[in-house]
């Protein structure tokens, strides 16, 4: 009977807290804040824009009130610059590497047409447009637009705390159809006097134009002070839907005396996976061969390099999804 007494007691007192944790999930567990919905872990975020020379490309940030309770009032949430947390991310990050500091989007890149969010009563999120017209935008640096949640005494919200939260350093990223990523291992560098070939595993390209991309040219990486001087631009011109030539163009052609060896051509495979039947695989694969001349890293030595192969780059586009910035799985 004894035993029987406290087993009725213990299930009086769980029932007692279950009670009691329901009524808890009533009210609101946490503040209710404002936030940008940008985190990454301190770091910049990195978005995806698609270039359209004098046209331009509208972002939507998310901005949301946090809580577990819904959003009870109509809020503006006001959004600024925040050049002060980009400059403290770049000395602790890069220290005094200012060759690869991100720096501050200029306006002339982007215009906000409402600096404030209206988040009405029962929802939990808005989105902040932002419209980017990049052309021109020299990518041998990496640009930055840094926001953060203007707070006030006369606002009817909070931002949140903590910098993870209440600001968002937008890492812009121009691309075109054939800007990314490309595998290199079956590209060969040689120097005049190696027989062995030295092998890059992938080599980054960036946006110039709706067909132009560039490269560094070889070996040369992307974290070097002078890489400027190296960056090779290739224009696609089409033949087909399929394939098409390449032309090559050194920016600095005084400094590293490019010369293409025979006509550089690419070529666009499309195949649906078998897995995903949704998914479409694009493979862009580019043929060169070129040389050039590095007198800048080591003094009074230049060094000849020759670069013959092939280098390819894979997309996978969700077919289902219009928007051609999400579609892509990055």
């Amino acid at each position: 009977m004894k035993k029987v007494l406290n087993l009725i007691g213990i299930i009086l007192v769980i029932l007692v807290i279950c009670i009691a944790c329901n009524n808890e999930w009533e009210d609101e567990q946490y503040i209710q804040y404002a936030c940008l919905k940008a985190p990454a872990g301190g770091a910049v975020t990195q978005i995806r824009v698609k270039y359209k020379g004098d046209e331009s490309t509208l972002y939507k940030l998310p901005v949301t009130m946090s809580g577990t309770t819904p959003n009870i009032k109509d809020r503006d949430i006001h959004i600024k610059l925040d050049p002060d947390t980009l400059e403290i991310y770049n000395k602790e990050h890069f220290y005094s590497r200012t060759d690869l500091y991100y720096h501050m989007l200029d306006e002339t890149f982007y215009d906000i047409p409402n600096s404030s969010v209206h988040i009405p009563a029962g929802k939990q999120s808005g989105l902040l447009d932002v419209n980017f017209k990049l052309k021109d935008l020299d990518l041998v640096d990496q640009w930055v637009l840094p926001l953060v949640i203007e707070d006030d005494p006369s606002y009817n919200y909070k931002s949140h705390p903590r910098k993870d939260y209440n600001n968002a350093l937008l890492w812009v990223t121009p691309f075109n159809d054939f800007s990314g990523t490309y595998g290199t291992t079956n590209l060969s560098v040689y120097t005049e006097k190696s027989k062995q070939p030295i092998i890059v595993d992938s080599r980054i390209t960036h946006v110039v134009d709706e067909n132009s991309i560039f490269f560094y040219a070889g070996v040369t990486k992307e974290e070097r002070e002078d890489r400027k001087y190296f960056k090779i631009i290739a224009t696609f011109n089409a033949e087909s839907d399929s394939t098409g030539t390449v032309s090559l163009e050194a920016a600095y052609p005084e400094v590293i005396n490019l010369q293409v060896i025979g006509q550089p051509t690419y070529e666009i495979v499309k195949m649906m996976d078998t897995a995903r039947p949704t998914l479409l695989r694009k493979t862009v694969t580019v043929t060169l061969k070129y040389t050039y001349e590095d007198a800048l890293e080591l003094p009074n030595y230049t060094t000849r390099y020759t670069v013959n192969g092939t280098m390819s780059m894979q997309r996978n586009i969700n077919t289902l999804i219009e928007d051609e910035e999400y579609a892509i799985e990055w």
